[in-house]
């Protein structure tokens, strides 16, 4: 959006938007309608190249003039005028333009507003510091802040009633911060540690203003005053340079441990915020700066319920001394194994504010959540446990789960079984964290016990349905860490495939929705093990999975299908289907029914995407051609878009198989093109883009555009050779924008790869019956397609000038409005 090349009539209609924003008596644009005048502005300011926007449009100037000195302004106006001002003021040109006569201190000035109450209006207050934001561009911005006294009024509005106009002021007070350590600001000095007069002289009182007033708020005893200084806090360490970083910390120590030790649960999670963000810094390490300290004082003694928070976002923290880290991991760990101690000495370790809270229902299960979350992260990163035995961890979750699902070992000394039994959050979460312990090697003896409560769990007719299907999702990240092992088979055959024929029964069709995708995915983690393939086969599963293609439900058709999909991909590779031929042909016949037949989008889309899998993994193009007619024509806009990204591997495959080279086409490659593209376009893939790109779904048009672009690309290199490939026009639902396209185009008659029709009445006189196909990609004009169809389908509606007519329209139909009442 060049300032020199902007639509003309945004600009003329520029002056009469601001008389009509600027009239006390006309009602405001809602504040949708301001936000994106403001974005409008931003653009225009941003690429106006360096040219003073204020002297382009006086009316601007007169705007905030009008505005800011009235007193029957409309408080969104104000805003607006105030934000605008700023962003303006954001050049230096402009900002003397507009400081001339004393404008900028007349706009950014409060007591008026507070004499007629605007400033009583929270969107006041946070235009006065987005605008103040806005304009902190340059040196003389902040010179302009600090000479008015405008940080003190920033800093109470920290404390402001309104949450958004208190985390506004942080922002801005920690941009001023950052504003201070750029490299224009200082003396060079970036150092950790270096001090306070390593700023340019006239900034030291700023920083210090500002430092005091965060100290202040941390040792205040009104607690949003302490956290909205925690937040402010947590945002310097990592945003703001040496030496601000340094020396803000340097003042907040003694605050911070008092805060800390404190031990208010409130205040845990902010404390744990700021000390992350100094951990990520050059503040961690240095004694002086005692960050480790801080850490340690945060994890107390252990037994307090703020010290299992703090230990479980320790845990968390991607860089952590190692000692405090492990002394985290046994915080957390603790109340796990306490649950699930099978000996006295583990029991009596417990205090007795753990006792109390592990014998409560609802903080039992809440730590033991923590507990849990807390190893699954551990596991996901594989953290090497040091003096911690993961296998005895990976006991205490499976025994864990037995004491869920309502067994009660008679060792157990902890009585919290009533509290657990059934709870499916613990057993969910359990479950989560026994899958991610699969990584380990040291739990691999154990896998008995662990395929043992994992078989319990789905043979349960108690488990419920979520339970069942996280029991899957730990299954199959155990059957792929165990997949060498020989016993893995006969458990699948002999166990854990006579329960999945019960679940596939289940009235609830959650189950055998989850049943499915299980099975799904076992396929793909056992697809190189030829014994689970036959298996499969010979077991009756494959028979079940088809006879769920005709489910009731259309999640669990959908599902169906992908399994089948995955069975047949793995009968390509293992050549099952020498000895099981009927599976492809049955499976084609249902999938193809599905597609024509089915009312539910879910199944159609799982089609489409099992041809586009097949076609990948093997050179059988089985029913490509209705795949690709009924997928084109379906109404559901996500077929469609599967159904191109299927012609797209078609026309990858089909074109990589030509042996050509674009940059050096000879005759016979020339030859072995065109029959590529004649073979596509023998499976109607020509007619699926071409009717796709005037699809009235805009995605649809898009991917379709993009493809006839490779397309475009690729037969140009022919335009020199005698390359035919000719599609026929008439009698295809693109031929009247063709016709159109190709009337507007001036058309060539009967050259250059068009056919005109012989049939020359006044109506059809140059209308085309067939077409090249590098023609017809030439005569679209593809690239202005493709970057039309990138614009939001309402940028026309959300344009600057629609916007500006939309507001003076309102002001037109209030002022035929007044008339009538008389």
């Amino acid at each position: 959006m060049d300032f020199h090349i902007m639509d003309s009539d945004c600009l003329s209609l520029l002056p009469a938007v601001c008389l009509v924003l600027a009239d006390p008596k006309q009602s405001p644009p809602d504040d949708t309608s301001l936000e994106k005048l403001l974005d409008w502005f931003k653009d225009l300011h941003s690429q106006s190249n360096e040219q003073v926007l204020l002297q382009q449009q006086p009316c601007l100037k007169e705007f905030i003039s009008s505005v800011c000195t009235s007193k029957t302004t409309d408080p969104a106006i104000l805003s607006f005028a105030l934000k605008l001002t700023g962003l303006l003021a954001g050049t230096k040109q402009d900002f003397h333009l507009l400081e001339e006569g004393g404008l900028l201190v007349c706009v950014f000035e409060r007591e008026a507003w507070c004499a007629c109450d605007l400033w009583e209006d929270a969107s006041v207050r946070s235009g006065w510091l987005q605008g103040l934001l806005n304009m902190l561009k340059h040196r003389q911005a902040l010179d302009f802040i600090h000479g008015n006294g405008l940080i003190e009024a920033i800093l109470q509005l920290q404390n402001d009633g309104s949450l958004f106009v208190a985390c506004l002021a942080n922002q801005l007070l920690v941009h001023i911060l950052n504003f201070l350590t750029s490299s224009n600001m200082t003396n060079g000095c970036d150092a950790v540690g270096s001090t306070e007069s390593s700023l340019s002289p006239e900034w030291v009182s700023v920083s210090s203003e500002i430092l005091k007033g965060v100290v202040e708020a941390l040792s205040s005893d009104d607690l949003p005053r302490v956290l909205q200084g925690l937040r402010l806090l947590s945002s310097v360490p990592s945003q703001c340079g040496e030496p601000i970083r340094s020396t803000l910390w340097k003042d907040v120590l003694v605050p911070l441990k008092v805060l800390i030790n404190r031990g208010s649960e409130s205040l845990t999670q902010p404390l744990m915020t700021v000390l992350q963000a100094a951990v990520r810094t050059p503040l961690l390490g240095q004694s002086e700066y005692k960050v480790e300290e801080l850490l340690e004082a945060m994890l107390g003694s252990g037994n307090k319920k703020e010290s299992f928070q703090c230990a479980a976002l320790i845990i968390k923290l991607e860089k952590c001394p190692e000692v405090l880290k492990s002394k985290a991991i046994d915080i957390v760990l603790f109340p796990l194994q306490c649950v699930s101690a099978q000996s006295q000495d583990t029991a009596e370790k417990m205090s007795l504010v753990l006792k109390e809270q592990l014998s409560q229902k609802v903080s039992c299960i809440s730590f033991l959540m923590q507990s849990l979350s807390s190893l699954e992260e551990l596991a996901n990163t594989k953290y090497q446990f040091e003096g911690v035995s993961i296998h005895s961890v990976t006991s205490s979750v499976v025994l864990l789960l037995r004491i869920c699902s309502g067994h009660r070992p008679s060792s157990l000394h902890i009585n919290t079984s009533t509290h657990l039994i059934g709870c499916c959050k613990v057993q969910r979460c359990g479950l989560d964290t026994l899958g991610a312990l699969s990584v380990y090697e040291e739990n691999k003896d154990t896998r008995k016990d662990i395929f043992g409560v994992l078989l319990d769990y789905l043979q349960s007719p108690d488990s419920h349905a979520t339970v069942l299907k996280k029991t899957y999702q730990a299954t199959v990240r155990w059957i792929d860490a165990c997949s060498l092992f020989p016993d893995l088979l006969h458990f699948i055959s002999h166990d854990l495939f006579p329960v999945l024929k019960k679940r596939m029964c289940d009235l609830r069709w959650e189950v055998r929705d989850s049943t499915l995708e299980f099975i799904t995915q076992l396929i793909v983690a056992l697809n190189g093990n030829s014994g689970f393939i036959e298996a499969l086969h010979t077991s009756g599963m494959v028979s079940i999975l088809l006879s769920s293609l005709a489910d009731t439900e259309g999640y669990v058709r959908a599902s169906a299908v992908a399994a089948v999909g995955e069975a047949v991909t793995s009968s390509f590779h293992h050549m099952v289907l020498v000895s099981n031929s009927n599976l492809l042909e049955e499976a084609l016949k249902q999938m193809m029914t599905i597609l024509s037949q089915d009312t539910e989008g879910f199944p159609r889309r799982a089609v489409v995407k099992a041809f586009t899998s097949w076609l990948k993994g093997s050179a059988v193009y089985p029913s490509l051609s209705s795949v690709l007619s009924l997928g084109g024509n379906d109404f559901d806009w996500e077929v469609k878009m599967h159904t191109l990204d299927l012609a797209e591997v078609l026309m990858e495959k089909t074109l990589t198989a030509c042996p050509y080279s674009v940059q050096n086409l000879g005759s016979s490659e020339n030859t072995h093109l065109t029959q590529a593209l004649s073979k596509l376009k023998e499976f109607g893939l020509f007619d699926l883009l071409f009717n796709s790109l005037f699809d009235c779904d805009r995605p649809v048009c898009e991917k379709a555009c993009a493809l006839l672009l490779k397309l475009r690309t690729l037969t140009s290199e022919c335009a020199d050779t005698d390359f035919t490939l000719v599609l026929n026009v008439n009698g295809n639902r693109w031929e009247d924008e063709v016709q159109s396209r190709y009337l507007n185009k001036g058309s060539v008659h009967g050259t250059n790869g068009v056919t005109v029709s012989d049939e020359r009445t006044d109506s059809d006189l140059h209308l085309i019956k067939d077409i090249s196909l590098p023609m017809l990609l030439h005569m679209l004009d593809l690239d202005d397609m493709q970057r039309m169809l990138r614009l939001s389908s309402d940028h026309v509606v959300n344009s600057p000038r629609s916007l500006m007519q939309d507001i003076l329209s309102a002001a037109q139909q209030s002022e035929e409005n007044t008339v009538d009442c008389y």
